[in-house]
């Protein structure tokens, strides 16, 4: 005996609105996991409010290239003019170091933007958790992470073809040359003097220091009692 067309609708109907139940509630807990201990998990964050962060951070970046171009070309015709001058030869090098050093500030800028978006859409990804997140924002997130990863590893490149590098500190002993100490801690982990933490990387061209680089560092172990 057939089921009726009318039953066999609705019983098609209860089991996609059952399903659609069962994406919604929220996941068991792993065995073997306190519930406590998942308990502070931030929520999922807006992918739509991330979105729109990432998209306004792109947009800034292209106006600052396209002010960099602005610059470079204005620069450039200056530099020419002055060519065809009879200003003195000092002059005419300090227009260009000036220029130059104009040009990779704006690099600098663009590239610290740069790398606090993507600091911000990593730890973003790290946090999604559930169905959704699995099936539908990582995959879109993961993009996003490796294309702005790839835009920053193109900036470092003509960084490094205008000789600009980044000053190496995390984990090296504190140089006043190079650094500025933002924040010092008592560490008994690491020896005196050691860079903890990077705040502002700092930036060296042509042996000269462009931009020092900003941290924290470690002041040794507290005196206990014993010691006294």
């Amino acid at each position: 005996m057939s089921v009726p067309e009318h039953d066999a609708r609705a019983r098609l109907r209860e089991l996609v609105v059952q399903w659609l139940d069962e994406l919604d509630a929220a996941e068991p807990l792993p065995e073997g996991v306190a519930p406590d201990v998942l308990g502070g998990t931030p929520e999922a964050p807006d992918l739509f409010t991330l979105f729109g962060q990432l998209v306004a951070l792109t947009r800034e970046v292209q106006l600052e290239g396209r002010a960099t171009n602005r610059l470079h070309a204005e620069l450039t015709a200056a530099m020419e003019r002055l060519s065809q001058s009879l200003t003195p030869a000092r002059q005419l090098a300090e227009a260009r170091r000036e220029g130059r050093h104009e040009v990779i500030g704006e690099l600098l800028d663009v590239r610290d933007r740069l790398t606090r978006g993507l600091d911000e859409a990593q730890r973003r990804l790290a946090a999604l958790r559930g169905l959704r997140a699995r099936l539908g924002q990582r995959p879109v997130l993961a993009a996003l992470v490796e294309g702005a990863t790839l835009a920053r590893e193109r900036l470092d490149d003509a960084l490094r073809r205008l000789d600009v590098h980044e000053i190496a500190c995390h984990g090296e002993p504190f140089d006043p040359t190079l650094m500025r100490a933002v924040e010092v801690v008592e560490s008994a982990a690491e020896p005196p003097g050691t860079v903890l933490e990077v705040f502002r990387p700092g930036y060296t061209s042509n042996g000269r220091v462009l931009r020092f680089a900003e941290v924290k560092v470690a002041a040794g172990a507290p005196a206990t009692r014993g010691d006294a």
